[in-house]
C-alpha cells in the first residue's frame, strides 16, 4: 500500500474514532443525568400499577423509584425516605 494512502487513512480512522469517543454516553442512548427532578411523598399506593427501582450509578448517585399510574399511565418519581414507599420496595425486593 502507498504510504500516503496507509497515512491518510491512519488519519480519517483517527478522526472517526475521536467523534465516537465525543458522542460519550449520549451517543449510546443514555442520559448522563437522574431520571427524577422531583419526588412525590404523598400516599398514592392505589393509583400505581407498577413501580421501578434504579438503583445509584454513575450517571446519578440517587436511588430512583418510579412509579406508572394505573389510569393516566404516567409516570411519578417517589421519594424513597416517604415510609409508605420502603414498605413497597420491601414487598418488591420480598418476591
Amino acid at each position: 500500500m502507498n504510504p500516503r494512502l496507509r497515512g491518510s487513512a491512519f488519519i480519517v480512522l483517527l478522526a472517526a474514532l475521536s467523534i465516537v469517543e465525543g458522542m460519550g454516553v449520549r451517543g449510546i442512548g443514555m442520559e448522563p443525568r437522574c431520571r427524577c427532578i422531583k419526588t412525590e411523598s404523598r400516599r398514592i399506593g392505589s393509583y400505581i400499577q407498577k413501580v421501578e427501582l434504579f438503583p445509584p450509578s454513575p450517571q446519578c448517585e440517587d436511588t430512583e423509584i418510579i412509579a406508572t399510574m394505573k389510569r393516566s399511565g404516567r409516570e411519578i418519581c417517589l421519594e424513597p425516605t416517604a415510609p409508605w414507599v420502603k414498605k413497597v420496595i420491601e414487598k418488591i425486593l420480598a418476591k
